[in-house]
């Protein structure tokens, strides 16, 4: 009896201490545009100029779509956490062994974009 008494006092202590998940409200969703700066990519046998390119991204309730330059990549993200002037996501890109980092604001009607070493972070707008 003991025994059973402990296991549900701890379920439920664990269960209390679970986070809720935390969904991305609806006017961030849309679509946004930005430039990807140009920067220096060094391989070990010499340092390449990459020019800028054009990054568009669309968040919807279930995934998001990233377009850089003619290249389209799908994938789910994740919101990690909500600040008090920010959500982070996660979004798990198909074709990216690493994930991207969003920084959606809550005021503003931007986003940036954490691009992958060495690539810069890029801020966009959103658009209609």
């Amino acid at each position: 009896m003991r025994a059973l008494v402990f296991i549900l006092f701890t379920f439920f202590s664990i269960s209390s201490f679970a986070q809720k998940e935390i969904d991305l409200k609806r006017r961030y969703f849309g679509n946004y545009k930005g430039e990807i700066s140009s920067y220096k990519l060094d391989t070990s046998n010499e340092i390449i100029d990459v020019s800028s390119t054009p990054i568009y991204v669309k968040l919807t309730k279930d995934d998001v779509v990233i377009t850089i330059g003619t290249r389209q990549l799908r994938g789910f993200y994740e919101v990690m956490f909500e600040a008090k002037k920010y959500y982070l996501l996660e979004a798990e890109v198909e074709g990216q062994v690493a994930p991207e980092r969003i920084m959606v604001y809550k005021r503003g009607k931007h986003i940036a974009r954490d691009g992958m070493y060495p690539q810069p972070v890029t801020e966009l707008k959103k658009f209609k």
